[in-house]
C-alpha cells in the first residue's frame, strides 16, 4: 500500500513539474520576437545578474522545451519506479541551472549555473546508483569534471580579481585586455579546458561513453542539452578566447580530433545507444570546430538542430531497435551495378555541393572564407550520406526524391544559417583558426569511409577496427574480495 501511494505521489509531482516547465517554455517562446526586436536587456542586482539577449531567449526556449518533452516522457517510462522522484528532482535542478547559465549576465552568475548544472548531471547519472556500471559512469564523469571545472573556476577567479568584482559581458573584453599577454593566454586556455571537458572532447572524451547505464530520459537530457555547454561557454567568453589565433587553433584541432575519433568508433559499435553516444561526440566536435573558425552563431545553430534531433533519437531508441530487427529479417537488397554506382556517386557529390554554393553566391555573396569552408565540409558529409543512400536502394523514385529533398534541405540550411548568424553572432574582432584546416578532418573522414567500404589496406582497417573497439570497452571493476 505504501509503495502504491509513493508511486502515485511521484507521478503527481512529475506531472506538476512537467506542467510548470511547460508554462515557462511557452513564456520563453512568446518572448523571442520581442527580444530580437529590441536591444539586449540586463536585469537583476547590479544590472549584471541576467542578460536577456537573443542567445539567452533562444537557448532558454530550447532547454525548457526539451525538458518538458523529456519530463512528460519520463512520467510513463519511470511509472512505478522507486527512483522517479530522484529523476524529477535532479532533472529539474539541471534545467534550472542550465537556464541560469544561458541567461547569465556576468561571469560569476555563469559560473554558478555552470557548476550547478555539472552537479545536477552527476545526480542524474546516479539515478540507478546500485548498478556497478552507473557508479563507474558517475566516477568517471566526476573526475573529469573536477579537473576541468577547477581550470574554469581558476579562470573566473583571475577575471574577478583583475576587475575587482563581478564582470558583465559588456566589460569582459576590457578586463581581459588589461591583463598582460601571458595572463590573457592562461585565462583563455583555462576556459577552453572547461569547455572541452563538458562537451566530452579530446582529451576529456572518456566520460560520455561510460554513462550508458543511465535511463533513457537521462540520456536524452544529457545528449540534447548538457554536452552543449562547451559551445555556450566559448560563445559567452569569446572576447577572451577569440582574440588569440593560437587558442582558436587549439579549439579547432580538439574538435577535429574528436570528430574523427568518434566517427571511427561509431563504425564498430553494434548497440543503438552506443552509436548515439559517439554520434553526439562527433557532433560536438563539429560545433567546437565551428567555434575555432570564429563561427560562434553557426555553432549555436547546429547545437539547436542537434539537440532536437538527438533527443528524438534517444526517446525513440527502443523503436530503433525494433526497426533494426525488422530490417535484418527482410530479403537482402539487390546488389548495385557499375552504372548505378557511378550515378550514385555523381549525384551524391554534385547535388549538395552545387546547391549550397549556388544559394550562397546568389543570396549571400559576401560570405566569409570560414563560412564557405564550413559549407564545404557540410557538403562533403551530405554527399557521402546521399551517395550511400542511393547505393543502398537505387531506383528512379529514390534518385528523384533524394535530389529534391537534398536541394530543399541544402537551400533551407544556407538561408536559416545566415539569418541566425546575422541575429546572434557576437560583434567583436576574431582571430580565427585558418579555414584550410578543415581539410584535415575532411580527409580523415574520407579515409575512414574508404577503409570501411573497400578491401584495400585490409591490415590497416583491421587494426583501426580493433583499436576503435577496445577504446570503447570499460575496464571490469576491481575485485576486492573473493566470493565464498
Amino acid at each position: 500500500m505504501n509503495n502504491t501511494r509513493s508511486g502515485v505521489l511521484a507521478e503527481v509531482v512529475a506531472r506538476l513539474v512537467a506542467t510548470m516547465i511547460g508554462v515557462a517554455f511557452v513564456i520563453a517562446v512568446a518572448a523571442i520576437p520581442r527580444v530580437f526586436s529590441s536591444p539586449p536587456a540586463p536585469v537583476g542586482v547590479g544590472q549584471t545578474t541576467l542578460h536577456w539577449d537573443g542567445l539567452a531567449v533562444v537557448l532558454s526556449a530550447l532547454v525548457l522545451g526539451l525538458s518538458t518533452l523529456i519530463q512528460a516522457f519520463a512520467i510513463r517510462y519511470l511509472r512505478g519506479d522507486t527512483r522517479q522522484l530522484w529523476f524529477v528532482a535532479s532533472s529539474t535542478l539541471l534545467t534550472g541551472f542550465t537556464v541560469l547559465m544561458v541567461c547569465a549576465g556576468s561571469v560569476a552568475v555563469f559560473a554558478v549555473g555552470w557548476i550547478g548544472a555539472g552537479l545536477a548531471l552527476l545526480l542524474l547519472l546516479g539515478t540507478y546508483w546500485p548498478l556497478a556500471q552507473a557508479r563507474r559512469g558517475v566516477r568517471s564523469t566526476a573526475v573529469r569534471f573536477i579537473i576541468a571545472d577547477t581550470a574554469f573556476v581558476l579562470a573566473v577567479i583571475l577575471l574577478l580579481a583583475a576587475s575587482g568584482g563581478d564582470v558583465s559581458w559588456g566589460q569582459l573584453a576590457a578586463v581581459c585586455a588589461a591583463l598582460p599577454l601571458p595572463g590573457q593566454l592562461i585565462v583563455a586556455a583555462l576556459l577552453v579546458t572547461g569547455a572541452l571537458a563538458r562537451s566530452s572532447q579530446v582529451p576529456f572524451q572518456g566520460w560520455l561513453p561510460f554513462t550508458l547505464a543511465a535511463p533513457t530520459p537521462v540520456s536524452a537530457l544529457m545528449h540534447a542539452g548538457v554536452v552543449n555547454a562547451g559551445a555556450i561557454l566559448l560563445f559567452r567568453f569569446a572576447p577572451v578566447i577569440a582574440v588569440h589565433a593560437s587558442v582558436m587553433t587549439v579549439v579547432f584541432l580538439a574538435g577535429a580530433a574528436t570528430l574523427t575519433y568518434a566517427a571511427a568508433v561509431r563504425l564498430v559499435r553494434a548497440d543503438v545507444k552506443g552509436r548515439l553516444v559517439f554520434s553526439t561526440m562527433g557532433q560536438m566536435g563539429f560545433m567546437i570546430m565551428a567555434c575555432g573558425l570564429g563561427l560562434f552563431a553557426a555553432a549555436i545553430f547546429h547545437l539547436i538542430a542537434h539537440s532536437l534531433f538527438k533527443s528524438a533519437l534517444f526517446l525513440g531508441a527502443g523503436m530503433g531497435v525494433n526497426e533494426h530487427a525488422i530490417d535484418r529479417d527482410l530479403p537482402p537488397v539487390t546488389p548495385h551495378t557499375r552504372a548505378s554506382l557511378g550515378v550514385s556517386i555523381v549525384v551524391g557529390v554534385v547535388v549538395p555541393t552545387a546547391t549550397l554554393l549556388t544559394v550562397t553566391l546568389i543570396l549571400f555573396p559576401s560570405t566569409s572564407a570560414a563560412t564557405l569552408g564550413l559549407l564545404g565540409f557540410v557538403s562533403l558529409t551530405a554527399s557521402v550520406a546521399l551517395a550511400f543512400a542511393l547505393m543502398t536502394n537505387f531506383t528512379v523514385r529514390t534518385v528523384v526524391g533524394g535530389i529534391g529533398a537534398t536541394m530543399l534541405l541544402a537551400a533551407g540550411y544556407v538561408v536559416f544559417l545566415h539569418t541566425f548568424t546575422s541575429a546572434i553572432q557576437p560583434a567583436l574582432p576574431i582571430s580565427a583558426a585558418p579555414a584550410w584546416l578543415l581539410l584535415l578532418p575532411a580527409l580523415a573522414l574520407l579515409g575512414l569511409q574508404l577503409l570501411a567500404s573497400t578491401r584495400w589496406l585490409g591490415g590497416i582497417r583491421d587494426l583501426l577496427y580493433a583499436r576503435s573497439l577496445t577504446a570503447t570497452v570499460s575496464r571490469p571493476p576491481t575485485v576486492t574480495g573473493v566470493m565464498s
